[in-house]
């Protein structure tokens, strides 16, 4: 299984800071149309189908996750409400109401250096968001850390979007400003034009990273692609002799 093969090919927030992997980017014009609460209850509502693509089901309770790159804590919220309860966050900025929130522990951290022990989770997701972790090299860090962590048989599930020709031309369309005809595609469209100066070099690195996914130290369990998006999942081999330690 090869991922973006058929399309040859890269939502979410940017962080702040080149210590946690990803870069100074964020405007006040971002930040305000990223946290706009309609935005926040839209990507809300859309989170839990997403986790089924990715193999998460609700009714474990037990299941340990990290949301790498929470932002504020959409996808942290949708895990409780399926039922999920050992639920971390972690990402280079913290607001004070996910920091506040008692349902989850929320921290500052960098991605590619977590302060975690080896084996503590279960599952790691990275929603939308690992395009902003680039460099690729960068990327190969992250994904290192993410495989420490993880318990044997752990789970790594991805949702972000390939270098297609969709993803170019939609990109090319939103930088221009075309067909910005609904407050969703205006608001879209405000967020790619300023991650461009970052999305630009994550897409011409593309090959590199799909090159790190498929052929890096996880098996890949799922790739499901969509017009925009791809859901992957990716499963930390047990070692020979071993056991599967997930609940």
């Amino acid at each position: 299984m090869q991922i973006g093969k058929a399309v040859e090919g890269a939502e979410a927030g940017s962080r702040q800071g080149e210590s946690a992997g990803i870069r100074a980017n964020e405007s006040p014009a971002w930040r305000a149309a990223y946290d706009s609460q309609a935005q926040v209850e839209r990507r809300r509502s859309a989170i839990p189908r997403k986790l089924r693509k990715l193999g998460l089901e609700g009714g474990t309770t037990n299941v340990r996750i990290l949301d790498l790159c929470c932002g504020n804590g959409e996808t942290l919220d949708a895990l409780y409400g399926m039922g999920f309860r050992e639920l971390r966050g972690a990402d280079i900025v913290i607001g004070p109401d996910l920091a506040a929130d008692p349902r989850f522990a929320a921290c500052v951290a960098d991605a590619a250096a977590l302060p975690w022990a080896s084996g503590s989770f279960d599952w790691i997701l990275i929603v939308h968001a690992l395009h902003h972790l680039g460099p690729a090299e960068r990327i190969r860090t992250v994904l290192a850390e993410c495989h420490r962590l993880l318990s044997p048989g752990g789970r790594l599930a991805i949702v972000d979007f390939p270098n297609s020709p969709q993803i170019r031309l939609a990109f090319w369309c939103f930088r221009r400003k075309f067909w910005l005809f609904t407050p969703y595609l205006r608001y879209f469209g405000k967020l790619i034009q300023e991650e461009w100066c970052f999305l630009k070099g994550y897409l011409a690195e593309w090959p590199r990273v799909r090159v790190l996914l498929q052929a890096g130290p996880f098996e890949i369990e799922t790739f499901h692609q969509e017009f925009f998006y791809y859901f992957l999942t990716l499963r930390k081999p047990v070692p020979a002799g071993g056991e599967d330690k997930r609940p």
